[in-house]
């Protein structure tokens, strides 16, 4: 085994792989600040140009570019509150209020530290502790998948919302969406009324530019055209306003440590993603604090949580593509294509007939952590400068890039349509108070509870006792009715 890694370190640990993962990291930062562009589409265009690349050169300038793109997002979910990436929809419930205090940089910093760390525990784990947890993995059948999604759906029903009630009807709304398309299992249509292009269902990536990123544009319209988003935030002379201080720090390690093992936890699971893993993140940190109210009004462990837990996601999301040959997350699909093409085929055989291939691109994730450190400092600084541009000028460009965003995914028209249309719901839903997240994270939840919950019952032959009969799902089914007794008990106690 040390002759391996050694082998490894001397093959990966080169100055052209650190500068391809350099390379990924810098391109992946720069386009998920912008909204409506995300790692995926970098790692697509990128792939064609690997062919005649090295595979370590290649892969870590593709996990690279993963990594960058989804701190990118919390750059524009900070200072505009219009999330570069769906993962950083979480980030901005309290990174914008930092930004309209002043502390912009302090929350972007925050952002960054926790980013690091979260992929760093995330990488460490993926290095040493892959198997186990892709066994772990597979205990996970849809009985337990079910319930824990479940359990995420009554925990986010109150994420961003002062009211129980309008949280629930933001995230009924949002699975009642999830509905709309061919039934997963019987292909029926549903809520389509005749519509072609809604038999694949609504286009998340549509939605989510409409609901976010389109609506606050209406919504800081109503404050002035002129006036650039700089001019509404209050002016600090504080220079710790501006970073992150070691008592600050010290406060958020506990969360960003739970968050980074949430996230790799969700990475290590097949298809719950780091958008979820971000909302978990975030409901878990408040659920555990000790001020609950502070957040969405500028609390530094709102904005530490999601992105750690985020962030998490891209080391562990590897580990089922590696051990199990199973894409963990759409980039990692993406990559995996990558891989295919440079011989190295994702599955059980991987770890066995490229050991040094391997444990080499883990070296390098490693290191690449370190350069996060780095690499987006200066596109975080020229993010700052932007918020200072008229909303004349600023607020053209991003609706332009609103519209691409929305058609390059499928190169359709309707999609533009679609993210307008949410555009309008998503600023109505923020004018009546209603939870325009805790609707996007139930829309993606929504398909997964439904067939979860319907191959459950296939296999129990219509028996709900299966829920209840396994152990790990009994153990999500009652923290489901805890928290929903809690959430009673709390209101009761504060009516």
């Amino acid at each position: 085994m040390l002759e391996v890694l050694a082998n490894a370190a001397a093959t990966s640990l080169t100055i052209t792989n650190f500068f391809g993962a350099a390379l990924g990291i810098f391109l992946g930062t720069l386009l998920g600040a912008i909204p409506g562009l995300n790692g995926t589409m970098a790692i697509a265009l990128l792939i064609p140009l690997t062919f005649t690349w090295t595979p370590l050169f290649s892969i870590a300038m593709l996990i690279g570019c993963w990594k960058g793109s989804v701190y990118g997002g919390s750059i524009s979910a900070v200072l505009l509150n219009a999330p570069g990436t769906p993962e950083a929809a979480a980030t901005s419930l309290d990174g914008y209020p930092l930004t309209r205090q002043g502390k912009a940089g302090k929350a972007l910093k925050m952002a960054l530290y926790a980013s690091v760390i979260g992929a760093l525990i995330s990488d460490i784990l993926l290095f040493g502790a892959a198997p186990p947890i892709a066994a772990l993995a597979l205990m996970f059948g849809p009985p337990e998948l079910a319930m824990l999604i479940l359990f995420a759906l009554v925990v986010v029903a109150g994420t961003g919302n002062d009211s129980h009630i309008k949280g629930l009807l933001s995230t009924a709304l949002g699975v009642l969406l999830a509905a709309v398309g061919l039934d997963p299992i019987t292909t029926q249509r549903r809520f389509t009324f005749g519509s072609l292009d809604l038999d694949a269902g609504i286009e998340l990536l549509a939605m989510l530019i409409g609901l976010l990123v389109m609506s606050e544009v209406l919504l800081q319209m109503e404050e002035g055209w002129e006036q650039a988003p700089g001019e509404s935030i209050v002016k600090s002379t504080d220079k710790n306003d501006s970073r992150v201080t070691w008592p600050e720090l010290k406060r958020c390690l506990g969360t960003i440590f739970r968050s980074s093992l949430l996230g790799s936890f969700c990475g290590a699971l097949p298809g719950v993603g780091s958008i979820t893993a971000a909302f978990m993140g975030y409901d878990q940190a408040r659920a555990t604090a000790k001020n609950p109210e502070d957040f969405g009004k500028g609390e530094l462990k709102g904005v530490a949580a999601p992105e750690a837990a985020n962030n998490a996601v891209c080391g562990a999301g590897l580990i089922p593509m590696v051990t199990l040959g199973i894409p963990g997350a759409l980039s990692v699909a993406v990559i995996m294509g990558a891989f295919m093409i440079h011989g190295l085929a994702p599955g059980p055989m991987l770890m066995v007939e490229h050991p040094e291939t391997i444990y080499g691109m883990f070296m390098i994730l490693i290191l690449s952590d370190f350069f996060m450190l780095v690499i987006p400092l200066p596109i975080m600084k020229l993010g700052q400068k932007v918020i200072m541009v008229p909303r004349s000028y600023l607020f053209p460009v991003i609706l332009i890039l609103c519209c691409v965003g929305a058609y390059g995914t499928q190169q359709s028209l309707f999609d533009v349509k679609v993210m307008v249309f949410f555009g309008i719901i998503g600023y109505l839903l923020k004018k009546w108070g209603l939870s325009p997240a805790a609707l996007l994270i139930a829309y993606i939840l929504g398909p997964m509870v439904e067939v979860y919950l319907r191959q459950s019952l296939k296999m129990s032959g219509d028996d709900p006792t299966i829920f209840v009969t396994r152990p790990i799902s009994l153990l999500f089914l009652v923290l489901t009715i805890a928290v929903i007794i809690w959430i009673g008990w709390r209101k009761k106690k504060n009516s």
